[in-house]
């Protein structure tokens, strides 16, 4: 089981808009999508970074030193040059503290971003305010991995949280 994001998980939970998001925002985003690349050094180590590795610039450069990975130019990374980052942090263990912690309870970084956002999706719908996909807003909980099966997380809003949201104010 992979723990970071791939390129296509990225984009469904880190661009696409809220199910409730008028049509020119999801359209918007989708233009995002194919206009990412080439990035810079610096943007590609950010990127790398969003989909759970532990990347930094000066991590990108000592893997362009050591040879380790090769992109075609060093100012310009392509998303097979940063797929094949994500792929050497993913073999190496190289995560985020939230994507580690995933990976220790066992289930992917991808399922706890997808509770999560769906989770505020639904508490948006019930009370009509924007709830941010914010785990500060909720209580996590988790079923843990049995057998061949990964765990299951699902989130919950706090009950202070709640009390503002049925009380109209913002979050």
């Amino acid at each position: 089981m992979a723990i970071g994001l791939t390129f296509e998980e990225y984009v469904e939970l880190k661009l696409m808009p809220p199910k409730h998001a008028d049509r020119a925002f999801v359209t918007a985003a989708e233009h995002m999508r194919e206009e990412a690349f080439p990035m810079s050094l610096s943007q590609a180590a950010w990127h790398v970074r969003t989909r759970g590795y532990d990347c930094r610039p000066q991590s990108l450069e000592l893997l362009v030193k050591q040879q380790t990975i090769e992109p075609a130019d060093v100012d310009a990374w392509t998303r097979t040059d940063v797929d094949a980052v994500c792929d050497y942090f993913e073999q190496h263990g190289l995560y985020v503290p939230y994507a580690e912690a995933c990976r220790v309870f066992g289930f992917s970084y991808v399922s706890f971003l997808r509770a999560l956002k769906d989770a505020a999706e639904r508490e948006t719908a019930e009370y009509g305010i924007q709830v941010r996909a914010d785990d500060q807003l909720f209580v996590m909980h988790r079923e843990p991995p049995r057998d061949d099966k990964e765990g299951v997380i699902t989130f919950t809003l706090c009950d202070d949280i709640r009390e503002r949201l049925e009380r109209g104010e913002g979050v």
